[in-house]
């Protein structure tokens, strides 16, 4: 199987009740060093110190950190947590998940993360007197995510997750073989959880091809 790499949505709700293991990825893993790490960091710790992002102070993956309790991953974390966490541990793996997070930016599934709140939905900031960082990612995290693309030459990408996310995806450098799945509205991530479960079942299975065939455009609205 070829590279496989995955970029979905971070999660309004946290869970950090579980320790980080022995793998450890850092941004530097993925990103290398130079400019764009410098401003990765920057903005992250920008975020991340504001006293209305209310961060955690226990470590977790940030695999986690998301699917334990997102809406959004609840049937990938009913069905297929551990198969699915298991595959992104195995050093050999062709397979790389990473979240766009309103904190974090960009980050990988097996990064050690703190809980916090912070979104790119300026309307749910709003709601919820918590950070919108939309703008404050608008310059960077776009050439960021092509920049980690790139260093998978021949992969498939697949993006999941809300336009106010799948919209930095849009604008970096994206491989012929990209799809992304984007849900709109208040019940988007509900609509979005059996869609994540199939791709994980398909990628679990080998059988990535009849994902492709349920959703064979390049682009998918779900309604």
């Amino acid at each position: 199987m070829n590279d496989v790499l995955v970029f979905s949505s971070c999660t309004a709700r946290k869970n950090d009740s579980v320790s980080v293991g022995d793998v450890r990825i850092q941004p530097s893993d993925y990103l290398g060093e130079g400019a764009l790490l410098r401003e990765l960091l920057k903005v992250r710790n920008e975020v991340l110190f504001r006293p209305d992002a209310k961060r955690g102070n226990r470590e977790t993956y940030a695999f986690d950190l998301y699917v334990r309790t997102g809406k959004m991953y609840k049937k990938l974390y009913e069905d297929y947590y551990r198969k699915m966490k298991q595959v992104l541990l195995d050093p050999g793996t062709p397979v790389q998940w990473f979240f766009l997070s309103g904190a974090y930016g960009i980050i990988h599934a097996l990064e050690p993360a703190l809980s916090y709140q912070a979104t790119f939905s300026r309307s749910i900031a709003s709601q919820n007197h918590i950070p919108f960082t939309g703008k404050l990612w608008q310059r960077a995290l776009p050439e960021i995510c092509g920049h980690v693309i790139g260093r998978y030459p021949g992969c498939k990408v697949y993006v999941f997750g809300s336009r106010d996310y799948t919209e930095f995806l849009k604008h970096s450098r994206l491989p012929s073989e990209t799809k992304i799945i984007e849900s709109t509205g208040n019940v988007g991530s509900t609509r979005l959880s059996p869609v994540i479960a199939a791709f994980a079942s398909a990628l679990l299975s080998h059988d990535l091809p009849a994902f492709d065939k349920e959703y064979p455009e390049r682009f998918t609205k779900l309604p």
